[in-house]
């Protein structure tokens, strides 16, 4: 079983005691202390920040948050008297290094584009747990005295890890029922998928990719013959389809497919809107498997017009449908609407795209009484600055009070304020109120500023009682209209209440499928003292800025690589094993040795996450070849995709050539020119040579 990034497993004999450490003492200056004592301190910061937006997990990080926290109390005091010796600099190196694996494990299980990789429950118990043994002998090794003894509240520890996973295996229940069909293959990169775990965990990461490519090169002011040549968004061919009498205003139309009978809704999209409009589409075809999210198929041209071409609903939008409601009436067809939103909004949410326009006209109900989630027009990524979105009379009524202030203020919010899923919690809840009311919200006033007022004043709509709607379905519409944003709940929490709600509804509602649980296998560490004199006390950092100016002594460059290779750091992993294959190492061992230690260093770097591609590319090749690892195309192929799709120029040419030889023209002009629109020369020339179209 692997543990998680930051958490390498400890096993029984491979960690000592705090007796068992010894070292020479050599009286080093309180300067070299004072950039660790700051690292804790950024550290702190950090993990703060992950749990003020965690998705998943908001416990466990807590439980870390605090450790971190009361590390950095302790160290802070800390002056000449207390840190003076090479103990004591080896023993904070080794506390910093365990800080910084709380805070990767944080900001990995937080996170279910993240934490969708290692969703085995007991991969996150067992590195919590071991990191807390890490983090116990390192405050013990620095004789630190803590305000809080954290060994005291073990067992309430272990209850709050069991709830956090509990929940989060809901989570992953919850979200698998929203995908379609989940023993259909998908396409050609993902032919062996048929769990649904491992599909949703496709869809995530593929969309994220994408998501993030796009809004990267949207920010760096792309054209759109660049993006055109990255994506490839081809029109639909109109002639396919035959326009019927039936419409629904003035911009949408039902048309019906010509050979398939298949019915679709055609969307008139506006010249200037066109690029925009086309780049979305990109994305959000991608998530055709998630049933709760409209099915987008392209856009066609005909008749002077652009449209959108969507799946037909037809049952108009969630307001129309509503209308014709009785408050009493289907309340468990109702409850199913609010499910099927929220995990079409946690979907939306694990691949970072906010909606930022959730009401019930953008809620769509279809022929099998499915609700979808469409009209995403302002949507953008979670990352993205959204400081410019307007609020009009259409969306008042669901828009939160922050953004309503905003509007009427018209102050300017900084980075901290920007519409974030906060936002759109809230007006999920406003909607839940009105699924569960069958009525607009706040129809009795008609000055959409009056409404305004009102809920920056604080006034929400009450439940009108005896309708037969759950409490706790009211409770929670109640949490997240709240008028202060940090506490309204998750989106997560509310997937799952939800989840809750609707299936104890009803007696004999079947019950959630489950989801296969994968596990990994533990990677051993290795612990040792060093001097640090001997390198002249480099940080990791300035020792690889040292490599690439190429002045110092490599053998005292590598002497650093190797000491904190040895403390688990990744980066030094992975410049040990670069040193020991250019044979600037002291290794005395058989060349078959030395790829066996340099295979499996790249190997622990290339496994850290997406932050060290070159690790990735390296640990492919040596795959490929068989030096120092068993030869296998499949994991070669593997690593050399981590590493093209983390940015990698040599690896998403060798990505390109093998698709090329495989027959998978789609795929390899993909990255071939994605690598070309990088500048990268020999990519270039085939694009060239090929004939293919940068």
């Amino acid at each position: 079983m692997t543990e998680i990034d930051g958490a390498e497993s400890i096993t029984d004999g491979m960690i000592a005691s705090a007796a068992d450490i010894t070292v020479s003492t050599v009286v080093i200056p309180f300067a070299q202390f004072v950039p660790l004592i700051k690292d804790v301190a950024d550290i702190l910061k950090r993990i703060v920040d992950l749990y003020s937006t965690a998705q998943h997990n908001k416990k466990i990080t807590k439980l870390l948050m605090e450790r971190v926290a009361a590390a950095h109390s302790a160290i802070s005091i800390l002056r000449e008297d207390d840190l003076y010796t090479s103990k004591h600099y080896y023993n904070l190196q080794r506390l910093v290094q365990v800080l910084q694996k709380m805070k990767n494990y944080a900001d990995v299980i937080t996170q279910y584009n993240k934490v969708q990789k290692f969703l085995g429950a007991q991969t996150i118990e067992s590195s919590f747990n071991n990191l807390c043994k890490e983090y116990e002998l390192s405050i013990q090794l620095l004789n630190l005295t803590l305000m809080v003894d954290f060994r005291v509240n073990a067992e309430k520890e272990r209850k709050i890890l069991q709830d956090d996973l509990k929940e989060l295996t809901k989570f992953q229940e919850a979200l698998a029922e929203s995908i379609t069909d989940a023993n259909k293959k998908m396409d050609s990169a993902c032919m062996n998928i048929t769990n649904v775990d491992q599909k949703v965990s496709y869809i995530v990461e593929k969309v994220s990719a994408m998501a993030i490519t796009m809004q990267s090169l949207g920010d760096k002011g792309a054209n759109q013959t660049k993006i055109d040549s990255i994506f490839h968004e081809s029109l639909l061919p109109f002639d396919d389809y035959e326009e019927t009498v039936i419409f629904r205003g003035d911009k949408l139309r039902k048309y019906i497919h010509v050979k398939t009978k298949e019915e679709f809704a055609f969307k008139t999209v506006e010249k200037g809107h066109f690029n925009m409009v086309k780049n979305q589409v990109t994305i959000l075809k991608k998530l055709k498997d998630c049933q709760n999210i409209i099915h987008f198929y392209g856009i066609t041209d005909g008749s002077d017009k652009y449209y959108l071409v969507t799946e037909w609903a037809e049952h108009k939008n969630l307001r129309e449908y509503l209308s014709g409601s009785e408050p009493n009436s289907a309340i468990k067809v109702r409850l199913g609407f609010a499910y099927d939103i929220a995990k079409g909004l946690n979907f939306l949410n694990a691949v970072k795209i906010v909606h930022r326009d959730i009401r019930s006209e953008n809620i769509v109900i279809t022929d099998r009484y499915i609700a979808k989630i469409t009209n995403f027009k302002v949507s953008r990524g979670i990352e993205a600055a959204t400081n410019n979105l307007a609020v009009d009379k259409e969306c008042v009524r669901h828009s939160s009070p922050e953004m309503l202030r905003r509007g009427m203020t018209g102050e300017v919010m900084d980075t901290k304020r920007k519409y974030d899923t906060k936002c759109e919690v809230y007006s999920f809840g406003i909607l839940l109120w009105e699924i569960a009311e069958c009525r607009t919200p706040y129809s009795q006033y008609e000055d959409f500023m009056e409404i305004t007022q009102k809920v920056i004043d604080g006034y929400r709509e009450p439940f009108t009682p005896n309708t037969g709607i759950p409490e706790r379905y009211q409770e929670l519409v109640t949490s997240a209209v709240d008028q202060n944003p940090g506490l309204r709940p998750i989106f997560s929490k509310m997937l799952t209440a939800l989840q809750d709600i609707f299936h104890s509804y009803d007696a004999e509602s079947p019950a959630s499928r489950p989801v296969s649980i994968k596990k990994r296998v533990p990677v051993r560490k290795d612990t040792a003292l060093f001097n640090w004199g001997s390198f002249n006390y480099l940080t990791i950092d300035k020792a690889v800025e040292e490599h690439k100016k190429g002045t110092m002594d490599k053998s005292i460059i590598y002497k650093c690589f190797d000491a904190y290779a040895n403390m688990g750091n990744p980066k030094a992993k992975y410049y040990k094993a670069y040193y020991i294959s250019k044979g600037w190492s002291d290794l005395i061992c058989s060349q078959g040795e030395r790829y066996k230690i340099t295979a499996n260093l790249y190997k622990e770097a290339a496994d850290r996450g997406d932050e060290y591609p070159d690790a990735q590319l390296r640990y492919a090749l040596m795959a490929m070849q068989g030096k120092g690892v068993e030869k296998d195309m499949d994991v070669a192929i593997e690593y050399l995709l981590k590493a093209a799709n983390n940015d990698h120029l040599v690896a998403m040419f060798n990505v390109a050539t093998y698709y090329f030889a495989n027959n998978n023209n789609e795929m390899g002009k993909y990255y071939m020119i994605m690598a070309a629109s990088k500048k990268y020369e020999e990519a270039i020339n085939y694009c060239k040579v090929n004939n293919i179209n940068m």
